[in-house]
């Protein structure tokens, strides 16, 4: 296994890495010989020869390792599935979400504007203090929305509508 190892010019390897390529190598050598064996013995031969050895070592490699088709095949495929034309849209397709006071994405808070209090007007907009000095900008107060059916948002006690 060194010598393997030497000659793909791998110099740095772990210790362990030599016990797991005996290993390797002993079950996949035992594999072929004992299916050797058996298409021997199929054949009504008393010995193993080199045609049942080919034999078994052909038949391991098409069963463990694939091969991609023929690009031709792939091509054919390929011209097969493009050919179908793709459904249309439907007007109503697309993301499906429940009412808006069932999702997250709604709003759950309201701002007012604070009642009087200097520079404020009737509608809550700016107004200018001592004929044109520095605006007053009026100021907002974040409440919470309140839930579908009413109560509170926060506390435990009464199961609500949404928590079904």
């Amino acid at each position: 296994m060194v010598g393997i190892l030497r000659d793909l010019g791998i110099q740095d390897y772990e210790p362990g890495v030599l016990t797991q390529m005996a290993e390797f190598s002993y079950r996949y050598v035992t594999k072929v010989l004992e299916d050797a064996k058996v298409y021997s013995g199929h054949a009504r031969k008393r010995a193993i020869d080199i045609d049942d050895v080919r034999l078994a070592v052909q038949v391991m490699t098409e069963q463990t390792v694939t091969s991609p088709p023929p690009r031709d095949v792939l091509l054919e495929l390929a011209q097969a599935k493009n050919d179908i034309q793709l459904p249309l849209e439907r007007s109503g397709a697309g993301l499906r979400l429940p009412p808006d006071r069932h999702c997250l994405t709604s709003t759950n808070y309201r701002l007012t504007a604070s009642r009087g209090g200097a520079g404020h007007t009737a509608n809550g907009g700016v107004r200018m203090v001592n004929g044109g000095g520095t605006p007053v900008v009026p100021t907002f107060q974040i409440q919470p929305m309140q839930p579908p059916g009413g109560g509170a948002v926060s506390g435990g006690g009464a199961k609500r509508k949404w928590d079904e």
